[in-house]
């Protein structure tokens, strides 16, 4: 027996798939009519315990899928009942990367037989997609649609899990089209990422392709790398430290003594943890399993719970910063001045901390494009006036000697602080910053805490950089929060992203003039972590 097809797309350091499917939030405007269910259906299916309903859809209870995972997993059943009844397809590539399975239009009454027959004990539902009513069948009850004009049909079983209402429904679902294979014409349906909607016969050359442990028929240059592809691979760096940990405070405090620092600077906050870190790389497993290697950057212990995994690496900071002798350090600024260092890093990679996550599947093109110029997100607030000065925070400090040294270099005027997510980063850009500004870089790496004369490096310095020469562009098209679980609307709007799910990104920052007893924000964020990201990476122990 080959090895399991559902374990392809999780994160990999050998090779990251590119041209996956990552499934796409529900429009919240579109309507569903849902034909209620046979009396047999209902027999058969609500005595089960996977099984339960929601919303009147027969729903199976997701332990462990992810919603990459849960598609692959519908796209092999539906390819197993057409290997089963004989009927010939091809696998087609979508214009959003969904799956797409092409079925000669002639067969349509062989593909609604054989999909009834095999659906017979599975929830799976028929949304049909090119009529005005987008009416959705239970397969089992006998029909795709209720036109017999439709020729696209969403298929898919409902999930959820059952802590936190993670439900994935027809967006991962796997696309059926009917084809009209004439002699000398080919009529589609809908274009695809390939082709027009019409085809000469004569010009369709059939390939095949390798897909999820098996060999598919498809039309050659199908899945072939595209000019709109991202083809590289794509790393991910977190910094991280346990501060709850009694040997790195006793550490930083014995070190600190006599350091000035800015606002802020020396609140616990800035390194206390409660386990971010596993609900941030469960969020990377989660939503963008497109991602080749996490690395993090740490020099504390290994967490518990994380495994030896060869997905993920932990990097000592003597592994990483240009000139060892200036450790140890507690400055993360320090620390992002070096990450180019990095052994093994991927030319382009993402820079994160461990209070950002991603909040629903996303693509790489949100942060590369094909050619590799990278997209950042601007924050609607304003750095402010004033130079940097020793009673300012590092953050505020750092946002305003990067706007002094752009200045110089460009003449022109950083305005804005960055959002809280996941940053962009190409290895060769840094490299050429670091020769650019040797001086800033130098002294950053060697502050051992936050000093008022350091740069930020992740987090603005090389955007606006990569900007200001070609690399670099804004991106606008990002829905993110930043939420400060320390204050209590912060914490009372946790429930509200635990429903809506409508964020591609979002930071739970615990901030550092708190209304909020620690022991009660633990609890809570916690609670809301393992809610929003409960499918478990194959990492953890």
């Amino acid at each position: 027996m080959g090895a399991n097809p559902l374990q392809e797309d999780p994160i990999t350091d050998i090779a990251a798939q590119h041209d996956i499917y990552f499934g796409a939030p529900e429009p919240e405007n579109e309507a569903e009519i849902l034909e209620s269910a046979s009396r047999a259906a209902v027999a058969r299916f609500e005595g089960r315990s996977d099984i339960t309903t929601i919303k009147r859809r027969f729903t199976l209870i997701n332990q462990d899928r992810t919603p990459h995972q849960a598609m692959v997993e519908d796209l092999l059943f539906i390819r197993a009942a057409l290997d089963d009844a004989g009927i010939g397809f091809l696998l087609v590539r979508g214009n959003d990367q969904r799956p797409v399975i092409a079925v000669d239009l002639a067969d349509r009454e062989r593909l609604r037989a054989a999909l009834v027959e095999a659906c017979r004990d599975e929830p799976f539902y028929s949304r049909t997609v090119d009529t005005k009513r987008r009416t959705t069948l239970l397969v089992s009850d006998g029909e795709l649609s209720k036109s017999g004009k439709a020729r696209i049909f969403r298929l898919f079983r409902p999930r959820i899990e059952p802590l936190g209402g993670l439900a994935y429904g027809p967006s991962a679902g796997v696309q059926i089209e009917l084809w009209a294979l004439g002699e000398t014409a080919i009529e589609l349906p809908v274009e695809n990422s390939l082709t027009r909607r019409t085809l000469p016969a004569a010009e369709v050359v059939r390939g095949e392709v390798e897909r999820h442990g098996h060999t598919w028929p498809t039309i050659d240059n199908m899945f072939a790398d595209h000019a709109t592809d991202i083809d590289f691979d794509v790393d991910l760096v977190f910094s991280w430290v346990d501060g709850s940990s009694p040997e790195y405070r006793a550490a930083r405090a014995a070190r600190m003594q006599g350091v000035v620092v800015g606002e802020g600077d020396d609140h616990e906050a800035r390194f206390r943890q409660i386990d971010e870190l596993k609900y941030a790389l469960r969020s990377v497993y989660m939503f963008a399993p497109w991602v080749r290697r996490i690395f993090i950057a740490t020099d504390s212990d290994r967490p518990a719970w994380l495994a030896d995994h060869p997905s993920v690496t932990l990097v000592r900071s003597e592994e990483h910063f240009k000139d060892p002798s200036v450790l140890p350090t507690h400055n993360s600024q320090a620390v992002e001045a070096q990450l180019q260092h990095i052994p093994g890093l991927s030319e382009y990679f993402l820079y994160s901390n461990d209070d950002m996550f991603f909040g629903r599947p996303v693509a790489p093109d949100m942060f590369f494009s094909p050619g590799g110029v990278t997209k950042f997100i601007e924050a609607d607030t304003r750095i402010g006036l004033g130079e940097n000065d020793a009673e300012r925070s590092g953050f505020e400090n750092a946002a305003r000697v990067n706007r002094r040294l752009l200045h110089e270099r460009f003449g022109r005027i950083t305005t804005r602080h960055l959002e809280h997510t996941a940053a962009p980063l190409r290895k060769s850009v840094l490299l050429e910053m670091e020769t650019e500004f040797a001086a800033e870089f130098e002294a950053t790496a060697a502050s051992r805490f936050r000093a008022k004369d350091n740069i930020s490096v992740t987090n603005s310095l090389y955007h606006y950089y990569a900007l200001l020469t070609g690399r670099a562009v804004t991106q606008e098209l990002a829905r993110v929060l930043y939420v400060d679980t320390t204050q209590r609307s912060g914490l009372k709007s946790l429930n509200k992203m635990l429903d809506k799910r409508n964020h591609d990104f979002f930071c739970l920052n615990d901030g550092s003039f708190p209304e909020v007893e620690a022991e009660e924000r633990a609890h809570l964020v916690t609670d809301f972590l393992e809610k929003y990201f409960p499918v478990k990476a194959p990492w953890e122990i």
